[in-house]
């Protein structure tokens, strides 16, 4: 039977085009892990650079009676620094007038946006330091619980202080995937060891925390460095390894914008330094990436 004409259809009437549903995704984006595992100050104030001392340490030695001990090397007690420098990272967002009368992005939301760049973009910038560290456990192929373990030796044989302090390993999704499959096919016993149930059934955290394996936190993110085909993760002591100087919150100013294309600038800024503050109280761990 052929079309019936003259009927009033859907395209007869003047519609709305789009209706916005009550879903809404967010972003998919990293979540922020690093300046939670770090020694942090606030930013140092009438300078833009600060120092975190390192203590040095005497030596003893044995000494005959009726011996006289002059002061020599072992005796001299000499410090070392090292040297954060602040600078800024920022965001710059133009909003049309059209945009702002009719839109749906509001300010708030701008404002909002422009914070969690920032804090991706010092993270990242964290996660970079484990390249600098120059102790490395590099794995035969796909990382094991050894090769983490092998860097937790590392860091106690350097006599990092503060052994109780559980360190923390932030790997890569493909370095903890690693890890769980390993634990899954090393026998039936570990579905009886909370231990390793933690790691294995463990839902990730907003701070990347996944579990934890006896005395090491465990976190996975993105953002990795790679050198050579392998990813570079890190396991390392959090009060002694890095450091930060942070701003208290990022600063935010608007302006209207008329002879350059009527918009509204928002521009967001902070001012930060992450830094190496002890290199032996961190391992970088080398996988295939």
């Amino acid at each position: 039977m052929g079309a019936v004409s003259n009927i009033t259809e859907f395209g007869n009437s003047v519609n709305v085009t789009d209706v916005l549903a009550a879903g809404i995704s967010p972003a998919l984006v990293k979540a922020n892990c690093m300046m939670n595992l770090m020694h942090v100050e606030g930013l140092p104030a009438g300078t833009m650079t600060a120092k975190l001392v390192k203590k040095g340490s005497l030596s003893a030695a044995s000494l005959a009676e009726s011996t006289a001990l002059a002061p020599n090397g072992d005796g001299e007690l000499t410090d070392t620094s090292v040297s954060a420098t602040i600078a800024k990272c920022a965001v710059v967002s133009g909003v049309s007038v059209e945009q702002g009368q009719f839109g749906s992005i509001s300010a708030d939301r701008i404002a909002a946006e422009h914070g969690a760049a920032i804090a991706r973009f010092i993270d990242n910038d964290a996660l970079s330091l484990l390249s600098g560290l120059s102790t490395a456990v590099t794995s035969a192929s796909i990382l094991t619980i050894d090769d983490v373990m092998l860097g937790q030796f590392n860091i106690f044989n350097s006599e990092c202080p503060n052994k109780e302090v559980p360190l923390k390993a932030v790997l890569s999704h493909r370095g903890h995937y690693n890890i769980k499959k390993e634990i899954v096919q090393s026998g039936a016993s570990v579905w009886t060891n909370q231990s390793f149930l933690e790691i294995l059934a463990g839902t990730p955290q907003n701070n990347c925390h996944v579990g934890s394996l006896g005395p090491i936190d465990f976190y996975a993110t993105s953002g990795h460095a790679t050198v050579g085909g392998d990813t570079v993760q890190g396991i390392f002591h959090p009060m002694w390894c890095f450091a930060g100087f942070f701003a208290p919150a990022p600063m935010t100013w608007v302006k209207a914008k008329g002879s350059e294309g009527f918009y509204t600038e928002y521009a967001s800024y902070m001012f930060y330094d992450v830094l190496e503050w002890n290199d032996l109280c961190g391992v970088k761990l080398l996988s295939d990436t």
